[in-house]
């Protein structure tokens, strides 16, 4: 085929994330590592929150569609995009239906990764570290707090279920709650506090890859509300001011595996 001869490129990941306003630097940090980790590809990032991209104002930044768009005109044979999602819920599954929608047209051999807790091996090593991470003395507990999804028929929501059942059953002081989905801290705030009453400690630990306009706003509003009845702390950062999932070794390890793993069904040979 004649069109194929234009695609002489070789392969390119695309780091697929919802994007933050004040926190876009973790993104650009984790590119960093992409590109060190594999030469054999170029890496380029794509956002999904419209939002960000307009109070960025970055022309470098695209939607997904866009970035594979602009891939496909330059004429790469191979394209990996890589879901920085935690669940494979609705952001995830956009990924999928926008990926799905080029293969009708492009001639390029197009993949995507798994959402990170998405296989049970991967869920039960990010899920251990945070547990022994943040261990809880007498009379502490740790509150993990999640995003959610808007719909409980949202593929990816058994990820949610099992991430918080790991999490109580690792740990009976481990508690969790959401932002604005399943079991949402607005509705079990008063079981919370009476729970939480009696601690000497309560630790908030934010299940979110990157900690930030929820962070400054929601989680930062529950734990003052908390700091009412009970001695409330963040979660100690990995890296920088505040805690973000991304800096975990065991995300990053995830992210990693999962891309040489779709680099290699693409038919990449130099990884």
């Amino acid at each position: 085929m004649k069109r194929f001869r234009h695609y002489n490129k070789g392969t390119a990941i695309v780091l697929c994330c919802f994007g933050s306003v004040n926190q876009q630097a973790k993104y650009q940090a984790l590119q960093d590592q992409f590109i060190a980790q594999f030469d054999c590809a170029d890496v380029f990032m794509a956002l999904s929150s419209r939002s960000v991209l307009k109070k960025l104002d970055d022309p470098s930044l695209k939607t997904l569609a866009e970035q594979l768009a602009s891939l496909d005109r330059a004429g790469y044979r191979r394209i990996c995009v890589v879901s920085c999602y935690l669940f494979p819920t609705d952001e995830h599954q956009q990924v999928c239906k926008t990926i799905e929608g080029f293969k009708a047209f492009s001639l390029a051999k197009i993949d995507h990764t798994p959402a990170v807790i998405h296989q049970v091996k991967n869920a039960n090593r990010i899920l251990a570290a945070l547990n022994t991470r943040y261990p809880c003395g007498d009379d502490e507990y740790n509150l993990f707090i999640y995003h959610g999804a808007p719909n409980l028929s949202a593929p990816g929501y058994s990820s949610i279920w099992y991430a918080e059942s790991l999490l109580n059953q690792m740990s009976e002081r481990n508690l969790t709650c959401s932002l604005e989905g399943a079991h949402p801290y607005s509705l079990i705030a008063d079981t919370l506090k009476r729970k939480l009453g009696a601690a000497n400690k309560v630790r908030i630990i934010p299940l979110l890859l990157v900690s930030g306009n929820h962070f400054q706003h929601d989680v930062k509003n529950i734990a003052a509300e908390l700091a009412l009845s009970t001695q409330v702390e963040m979660a100690e950062p990995i890296s920088g001011d505040r805690f973000c999932l991304i800096d975990l070794a065991e995300v990053q390890q995830t992210l990693m595996e999962q891309t040489s793993q779709c680099l290699i069904q693409l038919g990449e040979t130099q990884i």
